[in-house]
């Protein structure tokens, strides 16, 4: 193989990533060229995205790299999360910023919604799970409300469609992204324009949907030369961040689950068709789309999304610190004197994520955390705890059980974390790679080079290019005795 090289932006919600690989000889180097802030901006009463600037971002990580790097570019692609969008008018032009997922109008919306479509019929068409941040709610609550923006609204794209529309021109929404809208319909393999006409949208604004890995066309002119970038491809990796993710999974069996750890904590396994059934909705456990005709059959946890809301406020106060003190700090407190539900719904998106954990203690009976360390600790081992849960909940539902968890992406630095997961679920656990995203993103750009390639073939390459450091479960009597503890207090919840 020649040497090539990709660039790739990763977005989450905290934070974007544009992150240059380098891939010859069935093994990837990677390298950061720059990193900026994200985040939701409140105005008024809403928190929207403020996507302009992350454009002139992608723009600005361009040419740094023109200047700082000599290769030239086979491609770059761009992933995001999910269930957010952009509406595009008659003209091509953005209408308003996006709304970003954590905004409170999805307060409340299933009432109205199964009004019109009952829950079971919705799984039953999308397999996906429900949750009021789903794009389908956002628009439902946008039909509610009688939003402007629907009715001169001439497209739809998701956060990095829309960006690569910036770069191209070209309206197209690629398939991992679609699935998470719980807009997309398994049987038919095109958007469910049954619950589209149904809750009153306008089957129009739904664009084409593409696969991964599809060269959507060279930069425009004007990018290209305003970047100093020329002869690069725009190339559509697999969109959503997840699916970019679990595709980096240095898996050498079948027997696995992961986690996909950041923000949020993701955790399923990988099926080769969608399971819908009555035990997978009473669960609610997704169906959302993969790579190489793959399934992520997942369940959405509230992940270090709530240490880093604790982190912020600390920060912002005299107690600022690192989150390797944190762990410190966690690891000298007395284990299991308390726990959270990290999905309980006074963790969504509180204004004191402290207060919350708080009330939520006080609420189901506990003593209520006080320290630092306590309130880390407290984090840490419920998210272990809810990982072991949905864990008992997936093996069930598949009837099988599994060797190994992987937990890749930003979270699998926090060992301490990774080292509960083992505990509580008793599996042997592999942590990496860190940029797990970013590398299925390169990998799945390059997959458009050679439609050969298979995803074992990825995943070996993932292996000879980066550290996977293993995990063993300790003192997993103590952690199945605290389990029964934290399964009677999220009953309590």
């Amino acid at each position: 193989m020649n040497t090539q090289h990709f660039l790739a932006f990763d977005f989450g919600a905290q934070s974007a990533r544009a992150i240059h690989g380098t891939l010859e000889a069935n093994k990837l180097e990677i390298a950061e060229i720059y990193r900026f802030i994200t985040g939701g901006t409140k105005i008024l009463d809403s928190l929207q995205w403020d996507i302009l600037r992350f454009f002139n971002e992608i723009k600005f990580a361009c040419k740094k790299y023109v200047s700082e790097c000599e290769e030239p570019l086979v491609g770059l692609g761009i992933d995001s999360w999910g269930v957010d969008f952009a509406l595009l008018d008659s003209t091509g032009g953005l209408i308003s910023n996006p709304y970003h997922y954590r905004d409170k109008r999805t307060d409340n919306i299933y009432d109205d919604a199964f009004k019109i479509v009952p829950k079971e019929i919705i799984y039953q068409k999308t397999g996906i799970q429900f949750m009021q941040i789903n794009s389908l709610f956002q628009l439902i609550s946008m039909v509610r409300d009688k939003a402007p923006s629907l009715k001169f609204a001439n497209s739809i794209l998701f956060i990095a469609d829309f960006f690569h529309y910036l770069l191209t021109k070209r309206i197209a929404c690629e398939y991992t992204l679609a699935t998470t809208s719980q807009l997309y319909d398994l049987e038919t393999h095109d958007w469910c324009y049954y619950l589209i006409k149904k809750f009153g949208l306008n089957p129009k604004i739904f664009p084409e949907i593409i696969p991964p890995s599809t060269v959507l066309g060279p930069l425009l002119p004007s990018i290209a030369q305003e970047v100093g970038l020329t002869d690069v491809s725009v190339i559509a990796p697999a969109c959503h961040d997840t699916a970019a993710a679990i595709a980096a999974v240095p898996a050498t069996h079948k027997d696995f689950i992961y986690i996909s750890s950041g923000t949020w904590s993701l955790l399923g396994a990988e099926l080769p068709t969608p399971l819908v059934s009555e035990e997978s909705l009473q669960n609610n456990f997704t169906n959302e789309g993969g790579v190489f005709n793959t399934i992520r059959f997942l369940k959405n946890i509230s992940g270090l999304w709530i240490l880093s809301e604790c982190k912020r406020m600390w920060d912002a106060s005299a107690e600022k610190c690192s989150y390797e003190q944190l762990n410190t700090d966690a690891e000298l407190a007395t284990p299991f004197q308390m726990f959270i539900d990290p999905d309980h719904h006074l963790f969504l998106n509180p204004e004191n994520m402290l207060e919350s954990i708080r009330q939520f203690c006080k609420k189901t009976h506990q003593n209520a955390p006080e320290s630092r360390s306590e309130i880390v600790r407290c984090i840490l081992e419920s998210l272990a705890m809810k990982y072991r849960f949905v864990y008992e909940n997936l093996k069930n539902i598949l009837k099988r059980s599994f060797k190994t968890l992987h937990i890749i992406g930003g979270g699998s630095q926090n060992q301490l974390l990774s080292q509960f997961a083992a505990n509580s679920t008793s599996l042997e656990v592999k942590t990496g790679p860190v940029e797990a995203t970013a590398i299925g993103n390169i990998l799945l750009q390059a997959t458009s080079q050679n439609e050969q390639m298979k995803l074992s073939e990825l995943r070996t390459i993932i292996r000879n290019s980066f550290n996977i450091q293993t995990l063993t479960p300790q003192d997993t009597a103590e952690w199945d005795d605290a389990y029964q503890q934290f399964l009677n207090i999220i009953k309590r919840a």
